[in-house]
């Protein structure tokens, strides 16, 4: 169990413990001790972009890390699939043809790359605390959330399948008539007719979704 940096320089220095890792600083007893230990309990955020920790006893918290998880998976499978449809493209006459090897998709309880690899990060923080401390019990929060519900309090029944878009042709009228067909920056200031319907941040980052879109006139949309 965890000690304070002063007792732990005593153990070293009286050789009753060695250092196994440095980052986390952590020591290993050299001695009997029995076999007397604190229940230990790991929390778990699970998310998409990050991954929180926690470990801690009844009375202190013993572990607490947070881990970014990688967003490039899906940008480097694409780039990979563009090398590999330029190299197949080539005019290679004596390469076997490859047309019936695509097994992995076929494997039942098969997921996407991404995906897997956020799996595989979560479980690799999890293993990575195992291996320091002596948990008894873990925890792992998964929670959905209604979003449709958290605009709307009323909602209900067939209201789910509506949305807020029902009787409009495309998400771009949506947005304008949303705004009042009026740009949102000047508010009708620079008489300009033409209007626009500008994402707030990157469609790669945001997507089209009708929170990430405003209006803007032609003039503020160029500014």
């Amino acid at each position: 169990m965890p000690c304070s940096p002063a007792k732990a320089r005593l153990l070293l220095k009286e050789k009753k413990a060695i250092v196994v890792r440095r980052t986390p600083f952590t020591i290993q007893l050299t001695i009997a001790t029995g076999e007397a230990k604190q229940p230990v309990s790991l929390g778990v955020d699970a998310g998409y972009k990050h991954v929180g920790l926690s470990a801690s006893t009844e009375k202190a918290e013993l572990y607490a890390s947070e881990v970014e998880l990688r967003q490039d998976v899906s940008d480097l499978l694409s780039a990979r699939r563009a090398l590999r449809q330029s190299r197949r493209n080539r005019k290679t006459r004596y390469r076997a043809p490859r047309f019936d090897n695509r097994i992995r998709t076929k494997r039942k309880g098969w997921l996407a790359p991404s995906v897997e690899n956020r799996i595989n990060a979560h479980l690799s923080r999890i293993e990575a605390v195992l291996r320091l401390l002596p948990v008894t019990k873990i925890t792992v929060e998964t929670a959905s959330f209604d979003l449709q519900l958290l605009k709307n309090p009323d909602i209900s029944g067939k209201e789910y399948q509506e949305g807020e878009q029902l009787g409009f042709w495309n998400i771009r009228e949506y947005v304008l008539c949303r705004d009042g067909h009026v740009c949102q920056h000047c508010y009708g200031r620079s008489k300009d007719p033409v209007l626009n319907v500008h994402h707030l941040e990157s469609r790669r980052t945001g997507g089209d979704s009708p929170g990430n879109l405003i209006t803007l006139c032609e003039t503020c949309h160029k500014a």
